[in-house]
């Protein structure tokens, strides 16, 4: 495992996390193992929330985690209704410090790692959570040692184009920010890396595998090409050659496609690439990728001419 800075916060992270999100709830046990294969592969950062599986999630990787104090936490608070792209803003700070303490009792922590705004979707609701004492409430924990270090993440569905992050990081607020990158979106390579990088940003990138859905996403070939199938029927794509031929990801190869996406994110000026498993198989898969140059320069340069006019992301 090879470890990258993360920003300012001066951690080293390892260039592959481990996304909490799911499986928790289902399945303790299994989770657990994954957890602790994970830290064994030396998975340093991991990524949870407090809405993920009602709470499980961050309940049952506190367990998995007890006498693994280095490990770097990442959770957060969600100022919406619900994770839907038209939800309603509901943040209040009181709303978010007590999120942060129920994550720090769920977590069995005295601190929490990084704490981030969990899912900012449009700039006025980013500026109602600047001015409304939610941002306040956030600097009150890092001030108070509760948490180390602050950050939001994106709704990518509802922002393709990143116009969130794109105000946020000038300004300075934010010590780490959370994004999509992959294969199909790849705007804030060029719309919000090169600000991370001037403003000493820590980037995680999230959904490299675009697999919010179980049909399609980047997680087998099958599944890549109905995404591409999805994206033609938005609009994004041509419903024409080369998007309509059985073989437009071969230049891929040998890379099987979920190691083709890993491997793209970590090809780019990124902190780490969030990535959920489910099982040690999967795990093991995933680690394949990080060997450098991870993805060469012709294979990077097919993928932006093929899809780097997408601007909204599909599942």
């Amino acid at each position: 495992m090879q470890y990258r800075r993360l920003g300012r916060t001066g951690l080293q992270v390892s260039e592959l996390s481990y996304g909490a999100a799911r499986g928790a709830a289902q399945n303790p046990s299994q989770f657990i193992d994954t957890v602790h294969a994970c830290l064994d592969a030396g998975i340093n950062l991991i990524d949870t929330a407090g809405g993920y599986d009602l709470g499980e999630s961050e309940r049952v990787l506190g367990q998995a985690l007890v006498g693994h104090d280095d490990v770097i936490v990442e959770t957060k608070y969600c100022p919406y209704d619900s994770y839907r792209a038209d939800a309603t803003y509901v943040g209040t700070p009181d709303a978010l410090v007590a999120a942060a303490e129920e994550s720090l009792r769920r977590l069995r922590r005295d601190r929490l790692d990084i704490f981030l705004g969990h899912g900012l979707r449009t700039l006025e609701t980013l500026d109602r959570f600047m001015t409304d004492g939610c941002y306040a409430a956030m600097c009150r924990l890092r001030e108070q040692g509760k948490v180390r270090f602050i950050g939001i993440s994106e709704l990518s569905e509802g922002d393709g184009t990143h116009q969130i992050l794109q105000r946020a990081v000038p300004g300075g607020a934010f010590d780490v920010v959370m994004l999509t990158i992959n294969l199909m979106l790849q705007t804030a390579v060029e719309s919000v890396l090169p600000l991370c990088a001037q403003h000493d940003v820590g980037t995680v990138v999230m959904m490299a595998l675009n697999q919010s859905s179980g049909v399609s996403g980047l997680t087998s070939l099958e599944a890549a090409r109905e995404l591409i199938r999805r994206y033609i029927g938005t609009g994004q794509l041509p419903d024409a050659p080369p998007y309509t031929e059985a073989g437009l990801l071969d230049f891929l190869q040998p890379y099987p496609i979920p190691e083709a996406a890993i491997r793209y994110v970590l090809a780019q000026p990124v902190s780490t690439c969030c990535v959920g498993v489910r099982s040690q198989e999967r795990l093991a898969q995933n680690l394949r990728a990080l060997a450098p140059p991870y993805l060469d320069a012709q294979r990077q340069e097919r993928l932006k001419e093929l899809f780097g006019g997408i601007v909204r992301q599909t599942f």
